[in-house]
């Protein structure tokens, strides 16, 4: 078995709260008595890109195991780049990918300069099918992004989703390695289709966004800063994705209901 932790949307803002969510997270990672072999954080890693708050992310989410890091909307290339990704220079977006046997994570970056809507370049889709190319016929594929390339009844989300999400499905309807696609970017924890592959949408370690059943009123923002952190556990078995939803409290675990 492959096991993938993913967070998404930390939004550390140079204040204690966040991070103090984060470290929660990452602690119950670390506690584990089975470690994820990777954790992956799907953008908006800080709130208004600051270099000072990628200095938090790099003093909080540190592990064992590999912590692979893709921007968001809220996200500055250049300073993500000077802080968590030394040697490295400019505005390019930032793809990656890793592999352990049996599993080849596609970090692709979504996101626009300057823009809260996101968009795959040519250099992404260059980047994806080299990728593809290279990874061996027997593996699993996760696609990973901040956006989501779908509607997922959001008020906040939709209008900022990805702007080109078709030539992503050709590739997700035409590869049979794909086995989901992830992202983060709705602050809500949700599952659906794209492509006819699982879309799986992690939830925020900062806080919670309703859906449109929740908005009021057009402009209102359902954002709720009370709900824990959470995240969210991948699992490949013989090629069979399973993912768990995980909610962790900020003030730890209880082991009855009478503590």
């Amino acid at each position: 078995m492959v096991l993938l932790a993913q967070l998404s949307d930390t939004h550390f803002d140079l204040g204690a709260r966040n991070v103090q969510r984060a470290e929660r997270v990452m602690a119950f990672l670390a506690e584990l008595p089975q470690r994820p072999d990777v954790i992956i954080v799907t953008g908006d890693i800080a709130d208004r890109g600051e270099t000072g708050e990628y200095q938090q992310a790099r003093a909080t989410l540190v592990a064992d195991v590999p912590v692979l890091i893709l921007p968001g909307n809220h996200d500055d290339r250049a300073a993500m780049r000077e802080v968590l990704f030394p040697g490295s220079t400019g505005y390019d977006p930032i793809n990656q990918s890793f592999r352990v046997p049996g599993l080849t994570l596609a970090l692709l970056d979504s996101s626009i300069p300057g823009k809260p809507d996101g968009f795959l370049e040519e250099q992404t889709f260059t980047f994806l099918a080299d990728l593809l190319a290279a990874t061996p016929a027997d593996d699993a594929v996760l696609v990973a992004m901040h956006h989501p390339p779908v509607a997922v009844h959001s008020t906040v989300v939709d209008p900022i989703r990805l702007g080109n999400p078709e030539r992503l499905a050709e590739i997700v309807a035409g590869d049979d390695r794909i086995a989901a696609v992830l992202t983060g970017h709705v602050h809500s924890g949700l599952m659906t289709q794209f492509a006819g592959k699982p879309l799986i949408v992690a939830p925020s370690v900062a806080s919670t966004i309703g859906g449109e059943w929740e908005t009021a009123a057009p402009g209102h923002v359902p954002i709720d800063f009370a709900p824990d952190p959470a995240l969210i556990f991948h699992s490949i078995t013989d090629g069979r994705l399973l993912s768990m939803f995980r909610p962790l409290s900020v003030r730890g675990r209880l082991g009855s209901p009478e503590e």
